[in-house]
């Protein structure tokens, strides 16, 4: 054999030592999402994960799965914590049974804009974190809803028009505050929306113009009144033995990308509000300005929510809603 192909086939071998060296680094991460890909939340996870191929050049590769078509929305919380999947997105208040403070963002009537929203991430924050450290886990990025609103089939002019109308919670708080108007509360997930409203499991909603987009809501009811009562989150979390695989630069890289998902996050729930609300009007669907008497009336049921909510979290509720209500004053 001559020193040439002695020199290329060494090289050869050298490079593909080199390729199964890198594929055998390379992580391939599940990642279960809440929403569809037409969704602003899966649309800024989906620039988030390729954001983190390229800065990696294919070292890490998180994989999508939209709409609970790999793991159901109330398992996927466990499904990081096990490890079953790396990373995963779910919406926070859905656990604040195990923990009240995974329910503040979802209290109605607590942080009543966007600037009070972010005044009340700020705040809980490191009580979030401390909370999944110790479980495992570690938060990547918040990104809210747009402001949760009414949906329903007939004219609601007072709380009394919901008596007896079955209505879907998806939390602990949107079940509490159905039973404070007098409807029945009914759990029904984001992606079950559609046929329960169908099958007539329900008959009347409170969630964001986002999820009424996606479920075509115009389908089964005809009225959306702008109560905005809160503006729920959607967390995005990682199991932190697998992060901590990670060499440090694709770990920096992972945390560079979740800070920008989490800017373009809010920047999106402001700038989108306004198109889905259009496109519900689009579709036939009436949007109309709550009547005076249901805003007061909701705002005492607010009130009582927010005492209950406090009562709940003990201590650090008590700490969180004093400076909450100490920064918003200023």
């Amino acid at each position: 054999m001559n020193r040439v192909l002695k020199t290329v086939l060494a090289a050869g071998s050298l490079l593909a030592s080199v390729a199964v060296s890198t594929a055998a680094l390379a992580e391939k991460w599940n990642m279960p999402v809440r929403s569809n890909e037409r969704n602003y939340f899966t649309r800024n996870i989906m620039q988030f994960v390729d954001e983190v191929k390229a800065a990696t050049n294919g070292k890490l590769e998180i994989v999508v799965h939209p709409e609970d078509s790999l793991i159901k929305q109330p398992e996927v919380k466990r499904a990081v914590q096990t490890g079953q999947v790396q990373i995963g997105e779910l919406l926070m208040s859905m656990h604040s049974n195990e923990y009240p403070v995974f329910g503040v963002d979802a209290v109605p009537f607590l942080a009543k804009n966007q600037d009070e929203a972010r005044i009340l991430l700020e705040i809980t924050r490191p009580y979030i974190e401390a909370r999944l450290k110790s479980q495992g886990m570690r938060l990547l990025f918040v990104v809210p809803w747009p402001a949760n609103s009414f949906y329903s089939g007939k004219e609601i002019n007072s709380v009394s028009d919901f008596k007896g109308v079955k209505f879907r919670a998806f939390n602990p708080v949107t079940g509490r505050l159905a039973e404070l108007m007098g409807a029945i509360p009914v759990t029904v997930q984001q992606s079950e929306v559609s046929q329960a409203f169908s099958t007539g499991v329900i008959q009347a909603m409170i969630t964001s113009p986002a999820t009424g987009v996606d479920t075509q809501a115009w389908d089964f009811v005809k009225y959306f009144y702008e109560v905005k009562a809160m503006a729920p989150w959607n967390i995005v979390i990682v199991n932190e033995r697998m992060f901590s695989r990670l060499d440090a630069d694709t770990q920096k890289t992972v945390l560079e990308a979740s800070k920008k998902a989490e800017e373009r996050g809010w920047e999106l729930a402001a700038t989108e509000t306004s198109k889905l609300i259009d496109t519900l009007k689009s579709n036939g669907m009436e949007v109309r300005q709550p009547s005076e008497t249901l805003m007061q009336e909701l705002s005492k049921i607010g009130d009582q929510l927010i005492e209950e909510w406090v009562k709940s979290a003990g201590a650090d509720g008590e700490k969180i809603i004093s400076e909450f209500r100490s920064k918003v004053k200023k």
